[in-house]
């Protein structure tokens, strides 16, 4: 009897553990939707040269963002453009590179509302 109270409140502690750890990975979970130190989400483009690029992310901050034209990929919905492609007005996703101390681009990637994308070179 104490052998059958003694498994049963170790089968409690290990399933309460199990609950506490699941608990924990949800709240650290990041939201794929969410700025961080290293992406930017939806920044709408101010100016874009061939040095870099300026974006007032959703929360209005204004962030200018050096980019490299070797190092730095440009997709829009999955597809490589050229750098040329990003305009004034454009929405981008920016992931930057964390090792550099410096905002340097090293995605940026527009979304298309249409199924076809078309763009005119300046």
């Amino acid at each position: 009897m104490k052998h059958r109270h003694l498994v049963t409140v170790f089968a409690l502690a290990l399933l309460l553990a199990l609950v506490q750890s699941a608990i924990a990975r949800a709240a650290n979970v990041e939201d794929a939707s969410e700025d961080t130190d290293t992406r930017i989400i939806s920044a709408r483009v101010v100016e874009a040269t061939d040095t870099r690029i300026s974006v007032i992310a959703r929360t209005g901050v204004e962030h200018v963002i050096a980019i490299d034209r070797s190092d730095t990929k440009v997709t829009i919905d999955g597809l490589a453009v050229a750098l040329q492609d990003v305009r004034e007005g454009d929405l981008v996703t920016i992931e930057l590179d964390a090792e550099n101390p410096v905002k340097f681009a090293r995605n940026i990637a527009m979304r298309s509302d249409q199924a076809v994308v078309a763009r005119n070179r300046r």
